[in-house]
């Protein structure tokens, strides 16, 4: 390379900054199942809200396994009280990653984690499952629950390892003794004649036979063959079909996080059809086994979700939301990023994974090429919510690498996101002003 001789902006950061490419997310939202890690969730830093993770675990890990709850809501809060967008603050990303943890052990983890011995951790198996609505394909429960389903299944191989859905068959193995595929259907058959109270029908014998087939590609061929109609309207009878199998492996209880709960109320969606699918919230996963006995809800919420869903809700009677001293038991809320330090904490993992093999980042300029000053400066010109904090890390990654910058400096950052988001001196104060509305308040 000449010196003085610019070069494209992705050469300059493979070569001169030793990085794969760009490191952070351009979109900053946190998509299932994709392969990019920057836009998948996997890069998410646990130690960013750590103290709201465990609270997580604590309410709706052991509130499900130990105390009978059957509805949990993630919240979060505008970062000033005008700001009725309170989208971004790692909701997504943190329920991915718990389900992750908790999968790989069978909540093991999680109950060591907030204060349990080993025995205790074992006591009670569970998994997790992740679904969303939105406007496109998801727009009734039946179609989120299928979509578990196909979490379960497909999306929840991290690093190598197999999907959920493989390990509970290797458990049912383990219990059953032995791996013919006859033995293993009649024992998840036999979980549903046991059941005595109310269900959705027969399971599907189909999928009961792929899931215990070996690997996970004759249970996610039989998914994917299932139409688009046929998994709105039949999705609850798969999800109580895979229960029945996760049953067989010995998880007493599914974890299903539900993201975007607020699509379901989309103006897309007619006010009848809206009330109706609130309604089957309860009729499915509250009144038919085997849901009723073995799933729990955990559903984002924020206040545009809250004002969107919240009439069909209270209507449908199902456990309220609201960030009261009543429901603090069943509801988290994720705070804004508090200062430079945690916003530093955020975009280091991004840093690190798209340093090139070989490339040592030394202690104390491990945000390379960002000066600590620079980072000062980027959380101070954001909105707190770690979205924004990272698509303004992309914004000035691209930017100072199209200028062939040996460094990300702090008048760097005012210049390229001048145009970007206005600086607002007064917003810190305003934010620790809404950061400090208690449980009555919100």
């Amino acid at each position: 390379m000449t010196t003085g001789d610019p070069v494209a902006g992705i050469v300059w950061i493979k070569q001169s900054w030793r990085m794969r490419g760009n490191p952070f997310p351009a979109t900053g939202m946190s998509l299932v199942g994709g392969k990019n890690d920057r836009e998948n969730g996997r890069l998410y830093e646990p130690g960013v809200h750590a103290q709201q993770l465990r609270e997580v675990i604590e309410k709706f890990v052991l509130g499900m396994s130990y105390n009978g709850l059957k509805f949990g809501y993630l919240w979060s809060i505008g970062v000033v009280p005008a700001d009725s967008d309170a989208r971004g603050f790692g909701k997504s990303a943190l329920m991915q990653h718990l389900a992750r943890q908790v999968n790989k052990d069978f909540g093991a983890w999680a109950y060591r984690e907030v204060g349990l011995d080993e025995e205790d951790a074992t006591e009670v198996p569970v998994c997790c499952l992740v679904t969303s609505f939105d406007t496109a394909n998801v727009r009734s429960l039946g179609a989120a629950l299928f979509a578990a389903v196909e979490y379960a299944v497909t999306y929840s191989a991290e690093g190598g390892e197999q999907p959920l859905a493989a390990r509970l068959r290797e458990r049912l193995i383990g219990r059953v003794g032995s791996d013919n595929l006859r033995d293993l259907v009649e024992m998840v058959t036999d979980e549903h004649r046991s059941i005595r109270g109310r269900t959705l029908g027969p399971p599907d014998d189909k999928l009961i036979v792929a899931l215990c087939e070996e690997g996970w590609k004759p249970a996610a061929e039989h998914l994917r063959l299932v139409t688009p109609t046929s998994r709105s309207r039949n999705g609850a009878s798969y999800m109580a079909t895979f229960l029945l199998f996760a049953a067989a492996a010995g998880m007493q209880h599914v974890l299903i996080f539900c993201d975007q709960l607020e699509d379901l109320a989309s103006t897309a969606t007619g006010k009848a059809k809206r009330n109706l699918e609130v309604e089957k919230f309860r009729d499915v996963l509250v009144e038919t086994l085997p849901m009723a006995d073995m799933v729990t809800i955990v559903a984002t919420m924020h206040p545009r979700a809250s004002l969107a869903i919240g009439t069909a809700w209270a209507l449908a009677d199902l456990p309220p939301f609201e960030l009261t001293e009543a429901n603090r038991l069943s509801t988290v809320k994720l705070p804004a990023l508090r200062d430079a330090a945690q916003a530093a904490q955020l975009l280091r993992p991004y840093l690190t994974a798209a340093t090139k093999d070989g490339t040592v980042r030394e202690k104390g300029d491990e945000m390379f090429p960002f000066t600590p000053d620079a980072i000062a400066c980027l959380f101070d010109r954001s909105t707190r919510k770690p979205r924004d904090v990272l698509r303004k890390a992309h914004i000035v990654t691209s930017a100072a690498a199209a200028e062939n910058l040996p460094r990300i400096g702090t008048s760097d950052v005012q210049r390229f996101l001048e145009s970007s988001v206005p600086h607002q001196p007064r917003q810190s104060h305003l934010a620790a002003v809404a950061d400090r509305i208690d449980w009555h308040e919100a």
